[in-house]
């Protein structure tokens, strides 16, 4: 980069409801005059309360890396995060190890991480509030399932194929008439079956392939149909 800005300030935080549950990331950089210059509020899928902060920070630090923004604070009112990314406490979670190490891997320059109470991070927390308060909008509104008996049998023709893991929350189906696509963290499938009945044999399969392998989303799964 041509030039790098001093003295940011970012704000970041997660929320989920229900722990594990739909969640949400907030984020907010101000630049050296105290001007917000980035504030995004995303929606996760289920998630649990601390990976959802985690996946705030690493929200922030994408966007100060992308601008390449070097001297800075990084401000949150989670103890867990803040003191983990400061080497204070332990990371005994596989799934919060890989989010540190991706956040860390963001660092650049001289940035200090600090704890802040809730009522100090009340932009932030709007973000997160505003995405999930909008994600429980749009499910009240969106037309009822038919009722189970109602609905299909699956066909065996949809069963087919090969499912692999290829990320924390994404896994596919190869070898079917389509390649499917199941996501793990929204709990969906792009097969017919799931169209049709909100269930399907490649999500149940997925959701166990991924809790069999105890780091979700590290190498595949050769569950197959």
């Amino acid at each position: 980069m041509g030039w790098a800005m001093k003295n940011w300030v970012g704000f970041f935080d997660g929320g989920s409801r229900g722990n594990p549950g739909p969640a949400a990331a907030g984020a907010v950089l101000l630049d050296d005059r105290g001007d917000v210059v980035f504030e995004e509020g995303r929606f996760l899928g289920r998630r649990t309360n601390n990976e959802a902060e985690y996946e705030a920070l690493i929200m922030l630090l994408e966007e100060v890396d992308r601008r390449g923004f070097c001297k800075g604070v990084v401000l949150g009112d989670s103890r867990l995060v803040i003191s983990q990314m400061r080497g204070e406490w332990k990371i005994r979670e596989p799934r919060l190890r890989a989010l540190a190490e991706r956040a860390r891997s963001l660092v650049r320059g001289d940035v200090r991480f600090e704890w802040i109470p809730r009522k100090d991070n009340d932009h932030a927390d709007d973000l997160v509030n505003e995405v999930l308060d909008r994600e429980e909008e749009r499910g009240r509104s969106a037309p009822p399932r038919p009722d189970r008996g109602e609905l299909p049998e699956e066909k065996e023709e949809w069963r087919h194929g090969t499912l692999r893991l290829v990320s924390d929350h994404i896994a596919l189906v190869m070898g079917a008439p389509d390649e499917y696509v199941v996501n793990l963290a929204e709990g969906t499938c792009s097969c017919p079956g799931f169209q049709a009945r909100g269930d399907c044999v490649h999500l149940r399969e997925g959701m166990d392939a991924k809790r069999s392998l105890g780091a979700p989303g590290r190498g595949g799964s050769g569950a197959s149909r």
